[in-house]
């Protein structure tokens, strides 16, 4: 446990003075997984304490480029535009380890009077965690973040439209694992990982990826919620860095022509320390658990697209032959399926999720996987038959996962047991913000016929998401 953090503590005072923490910088994540937040003076935010200090309602309702909710509503909001709370979670709190009068706490949209929000991700994505814990089973989920850097800043990105832009590396070829290409940034990713260990922010490595200027890092397994918190942290951990250097860093999932960035997402579930997924007695050692729960996982895997590949940008991935899965299918180690099992151990034991886009929201993420395989167990799905080839290239006949927003919101509100699961309320609205983008694509400069990202892609995402 990082020493810096609050989390078994008593005294919020004398934490507070022993770390010199003078400002507190809240943070919580919409449904868009932008991050939102105040910077709050120490006195006020022990004032506000356990509730949390009020936000206008729209901070969860609104779209990525600010543009709040109007012409649809969520039972959470007031009939006018009114407040919310964000409610500090202390357990999140931490000292920074490059500012030393700043701390950090993470926390949930609730009401005012203290009332949980069911549309607030992480407030959904605890509520996902906690049915699993009463099945009698403790999950732990990591995941693998990709971006791009570059050695533009972001001054310099947007006045050149971010086309021609200088990608890190000693290679433009799309190689990966290329050392020559990690050096040049092991500046950038040692002050990332620097400032990742100050924040106790697990991470096992990273490496050159695919794409000219990509990386990979990877988390340590935690649990949902911690892991969530973990990539949101992360990610501003890494905007930041690339401000204070001068470079530019985005999680646009398809900035570029050739390999996009993903987000792929691993999660075992366990019982009494012993691995549920694994049963030595059993052929290829799958437990029924682990069956059911795939089952449901690719029974559900059309309408998870939606949250899984959530923006315009990110659904340009889903393209043959490019690392993304096409199609919802599962196999042991196979990594052109959406589902890639490990079941060579009990120790290692876990599914490796491959859909995910670099821009989802990490609460969103792993709540709409963790529903899948709910319904999975609550409805003994079985899965379909295991693919043991390549996932791409494959006849017509092969179902593919459907790829545009207006496919992906169909097959989200179709699903029974995604909207059993998430909630329907909460599923519908999603619906909206999907469509809303969509509209605003059309009506505000975005090029349905383009084949490359647009400039509306660009500003909406490059720097935000």
């Amino acid at each position: 446990m990082n020493n810096q953090t609050f989390r078994g503590e008593i005294n919020l005072d004398a934490w507070l003075d022993r770390h010199h923490v003078d400002v507190i910088r809240t943070h919580a994540t919409n449904l868009e997984g932008v991050s939102m937040g105040k910077y709050c003076n120490r006195g006020k935010f022990i004032k506000t304490l356990p509730g949390g200090h009020n936000v206008a309602d729209i901070s969860l309702a609104m779209d990525i480029a600010g543009t709040p909710h109007l012409t649809f509503w969520h039972s959470f909001r007031h009939e006018t535009l009114g407040d919310i709370a964000l409610k500090p979670d202390l357990d999140t709190l931490v000292s920074d380890g490059t500012d030393p009068s700043l701390g950090h706490c993470i926390g949930d949209f609730v009401q005012v009077d203290g009332s949980p929000i069911n549309l607030c991700p992480r407030t959904n994505l605890k509520r996902l965690v906690s049915e699993i814990a009463d099945l009698g089973y403790e999950v732990k989920a990591s995941c693998e973040l990709e971006f791009y850097l570059f050695r533009d800043s972001f001054t310099d990105a947007r006045r050149k439209k971010y086309s021609n832009l200088d990608a890190i590396g000693a290679s433009k070829l799309q190689t990966v694992y290329l050392l020559r290409n990690a050096f040049h940034a092991k500046t950038f990713m040692d002050e990332v990982t620097r400032r990742l260990n100050y924040l106790g922010i697990g991470w096992e490595g990273w490496n050159d990826e695919n794409g000219a200027g990509q990386i990979e890092l990877n988390l340590v397994p935690a649990d949902p919620v911690t892991m969530a918190d973990a990539v949101v942290r992360t990610k501003q951990i890494i905007y930041e860095v690339a401000v204070d250097q001068d470079m530019s860093a985005t999680f646009m999932a398809h900035p570029l022509r050739g390999y996009s960035s993903g987000m792929h997402m691993h999660h075992s579930l366990t019982r009494d320390g012993e691995s549920a997924f694994y049963a030595a007695d059993m052929p290829d050692n799958r437990s029924d658990l682990l069956r059911h729960w795939v089952g449901g996982m690719i029974k559900t895997m059309p309408g998870a697209v939606s949250y899984l590949c959530p923006t315009i940008n990110s659904l340009r991935r889903l393209t043959e032959f490019s690392a993304p899965p096409t199609t919802a299918s599962w196999g042991e180690e196979n990594k052109s399926c959406a589902l890639r099992l490990i079941t060579r151990s009990a120790g290692l034991s876990r599914i490796e999720h491959r859909l995910g886009a670099a821009d989802l929201n990490p609460y969103l993420g792993l709540a709409v996987i963790l529903a899948g395989g709910i319904a999975g167990v609550r409805h003994s799905i079985e899965p379909p038959e295991e693919f043991s080839h390549i996932g791409w290239g494959l006849p017509h006949s092969f179902e593919r996962l459907p790829k545009t927003v207006n496919s992906t919101t169909e097959a989200l509100q179709n699903d029974a047991y995604l909207n059993e699961v998430l909630g329907t309320e909460e599923v519908e609205y999603w619906i909206k913000t999907r469509k809303l983008a969509w509209l605003s694509f059309h009506t505000e400069g975005g090029d349905p016929d383009s084949k490359k990202p647009t400039q509306w892609e660009y500003e909406r995402y490059f720097e935000i998401v």
